[in-house]
C-alpha cells in the first residue's frame, strides 16, 4: 500500500473543471456563480457544485446592481463620488478600494473619472465581493440540538463505538459545569445563553457534516477533517473519495493507495464534483426553484427525488437530506422598511412628519436591533438639512438590508433520532454515568451492519438545507418563532428525594438524583463502598442498597 500526493498539471485541472463527472450529460444553464459544498456522508465525502443565481443573474451581480441602482439618487444612470459614498462601508471594505473616490476610479478604469455608469460599476463591484457562505444551524429541540456523537467520537471517524460511549463521562468531564456527574443539554451546548432557557436552540454548526470551500484555509481544514473521518494519519483510501473512472487521479494510483493531506487538498480544488445543484433564487416569494443533477458515475451512492416544485430529497450513502431554495428577499426588505417606518411615526413626537436629531436616537436603537447597524443621523440624512423624512429612512434601510443579502446563507437543520435523545431513557433531559456506560446495548437495534459502531445514518438522522440570500438577524429569528414556542427549558428534571427508589440513607446520599450513588457521593470509606457495590461497576444502585439492608 502506497502513500502519495498528487501534482496535477494545469491542463488537467482545466479539463477537470470543464468536465467534472458530468461528461455524459449536458444541461442548458443561465448565468450563475459556482461554489463547492462538501458533505461528510457516511462512506466518504461528497462534493456538490452549487450554481447560484438570483432572477437569472449571478447572485453577486444581482446584489451589486440592486445596490448601484438605489444609490443613483438622480436616476441618470451614472454614479458620482457622493452617490458611491452611500454604499455601506462593510461592503466597500471587501474591495481593493479604500474609499468611494478610489472605487469610482477603479471601476471606471480612469484616474480622472468624475462618474461611472451604473452597470459598469455593478460589474466591477460584483467581482470584488466575497463569495463565501454563511453556514447557519437551524433551531431544534434541546434533546436534538446536542451533537453527542461528535462529542464522544474520540478518533473522529464519524462513528460511535461501545468503548467510546462507555468512557463518555470521562471524555466530556470538562463540560460538566456544575460538577454533578451528569450532563444536561445546556451543559453540552456551552455557548448558549443560560439566561434565556426558552429561546430556540441552535447547535454548533462546526459539528454538522457540511463545509463550504472558500479560501485556502477552508480547503486545508476540510482536507484535515476528511483524513480524520475517513482515513488515518497516513492518508485516506483513494476509494473513499469515489472519483470518476476517467479522473487523472485514478489513473496514477491503485484504489487501495492512501491519499495524503496535500493530495486531498488538490482533489478538493480540482473541479471534480459528484453532483450539481442549480439554485435559482427569486427576489419574489414562492418563485425560487432548485434543479439537482446526479450523473451516472455517482448514481450508486447519490440519488435525488423532486418531492415538490423546487424541493429535492437527496440520499447520499442512505443519509437523507432535504434541500430547498429560499427566495422572497423583497418581502424581507419590505417587512423591515414597514416596521421601521411605523416606529418612525411613533418617535415623531411633535407630529411634523420628520425626525429631528433629538428624536432620532430611539429609531437608531431600532435599526441597531433589526439591522445590526449603528446608523448615524448624518448617514441617514442624505441632504444634510437636519430633517429625516420617510424616503431617506427607507433608502438607508434598503441599502443596509441588501448589504446583509450580499452573502449566500445555507441554513442546516437536523431532524430525526439523536444519540442524546435515545440514551436519555427517562427523558429527564440529562445523561447519567449509567446511561452512558450501559447505553450501547439499548442502541444495538440501530446497528444495521452489526459492527458495534453507530453512524448517524443508522440512527436515522436527517438534515434539511435551506439556501438563500443572507437574512437580517431579526428575520432569521422570526423564522424560528415556532421552535421558540415549542422549546422547553434545558434544565434537568430532577425526581426529588421522594421520587427515588431505595432505602432512605441511599436516597439522601444520591445528591444528583441520578438513581445511583458514586464513590464521590458516598461519605464512608472505600472498603464499605466496594462491599455495597456488588457488581463492582463503580456505582451503587437502589437494588444493591436494598440487598445490603436485608
Amino acid at each position: 500500500m502506497n502513500t502519495f500526493r498528487f501534482i496535477l498539471p494545469a491542463l488537467a485541472v482545466v479539463l477537470l473543471q470543464n468536465a467534472g463527472v458530468f461528461s455524459d450529460e449536458t444541461t442548458d444553464r443561465h448565468e450563475a456563480e459556482q461554489a463547492t459544498l462538501v458533505i461528510m456522508a457516511p462512506a466518504g465525502p461528497v462534493l456538490a457544485e452549487l450554481s447560484i443565481s438570483v432572477d437569472g443573474q449571478p447572485y453577486r451581480l444581482w446584489v451589486t446592481t440592486f445596490l448601484a441602482q438605489r444609490v443613483d439618487l438622480n436616476k441618470d444612470g451614472r454614479l458620482t463620488i457622493d452617490e458611491l459614498a452611500l454604499i455601506p462601508e462593510r461592503l466597500l471594505q471587501q474591495t481593493t478600494a479604500r474609499n468611494a473616490k478610489q472605487a469610482l476610479r477603479k471601476s471606471a478604469g480612469n484616474r480622472s473619472a468624475q462618474d461611472v455608469p451604473v452597470a459598469e460599476f455593478a460589474e466591477w463591484f460584483s467581482a470584488q465581493l466575497s463569495q463565501s457562505f454563511n453556514m447557519i444551524a437551524g433551531a431544534v429541540q434541546p434533546s436534538e440540538a446536542v451533537r453527542l456523537a461528535a462529542l464522544v467520537d474520540i478518533n473522529g471517524d464519524g462513528k460511535v463505538s461501545r468503548a467510546e460511549l462507555a468512557v463518555g463521562g470521562r471524555t466530556m468531564r470538562f463540560r460538566d459545569l456544575d460538577d454533578d456527574q451528569t450532563f444536561t443539554a445546556a451543559e453540552l451546548m456551552p455557548f448558549r445563553d443560560p439566561r434565556n432557557q426558552q429561546a430556540a436552540i441552535v447547535p454548533d454548526v462546526a459539528n454538522l457534516p457540511f463545509v463550504q470551500l472558500g479560501d485556502t484555509q477552508s480547503v486545508a481544514r476540510t482536507a484535515a477533517q476528511i483524513l480524520k473521518r475517513y482515513g488515518s494519519g497516513n492518508g485516506v483510501p483513494l476509494k473513499a473519495l469515489r472519483l470518476p473512472d476517467d479522473s487523472p487521479f485514478n489513473r496514477t494510483a491503485d484504489s487501495n493507495d492512501l491519499v495524503s493531506d496535500v493530495g486531498v487538498q488538490e482533489i478538493l480544488t480540482s473541479g471534480v464534483h459528484h453532483f450539481r445543484m442549480d439554485v435559482q433564487l427569486s427576489d419574489r416569494a414562492n418563485q425560487s426553484r432548485l434543479v439537482v443533477e446526479i450523473p451516472k458515475a455517482t448514481a450508486e451512492f447519490c440519488s435525488a427525488t423532486e418531492e415538490r416544485r423546487g424541493r429535492y430529497r437527496l440520499l447520499l450513502d442512505e443519509m437523507p437530506i432535504e434541500v430547498r431554495p429560499r427566495g422572497g428577499s423583497r418581502d424581507s426588505r419590505g417587512f423591515l422598511v414597514n416596521f421601521l417606518l411605523q416606529r418612525m411615526a411613533i418617535y415623531d413626537s411633535d407630529g411634523n412628519g420628520y425626525l429631528s436629531e433629538d428624536e432620532f436616537p430611539e429609531l437608531q436603537q431600532q435599526m441597531a436591533s433589526q439591522l445590526q447597524v449603528a446608523g448615524e443621523f448624518t448617514a441617514v440624512d442624505l441632504n444634510g438639512d437636519g430633517m429625516l423624512f420617510r424616503d431617506e429612512v427607507k433608502l438607508f434601510i434598503e441599502r443596509d438590508a441588501i448589504a446583509t443579502q450580499s452573502r449566500i446563507e445555507v441554513s442546516v437543520r437536523q431532524d430525526g433520532k439523536t444519540l442524546f435523545k435515545l440514551l436519555d431513557k427517562n427523558s429527564d433531559r440529562r445523561l447519567t454515568e449509567r446511561e452512558l456506560r450501559e447505553g450501547f446495548d439499548a442502541l444495538l437495534e440501530f446497528d444495521i451492519d452489526h459492527d458495534e459502531q453507530l453512524t448517524e445514518s443508522e440512527l436515522g438522522t436527517a438534515y434539511t438545507l435551506e439556501i438563500g440570500l443572507g437574512q437580517a438577524e431579526t428575520m432569521r429569528m422570526s423564522s424560528m418563532q415556532a421552535m421558540s414556542i415549542q422549546a422547553r427549558s434545558t434544565d434537568a428534571i430532577l425526581p426529588g428525594v421522594t421520587g427515588l427508589d431505595g432505602p432512605e440513607w441511599f436516597r439522601r446520599m444520591d445528591r444528583n438524583q441520578d438513581r445511583d450513588v458514586s464513590y464521590r457521593e458516598f461519605p464512608g470509606p472505600r472498603r464499605t463502598f466496594e462491599q455495597l457495590d456488588a457488581n463492582a461497576d463503580g456505582l451503587i444502585s437502589a437494588k444493591e442498597a436494598e440487598q445490603f439492608d436485608e
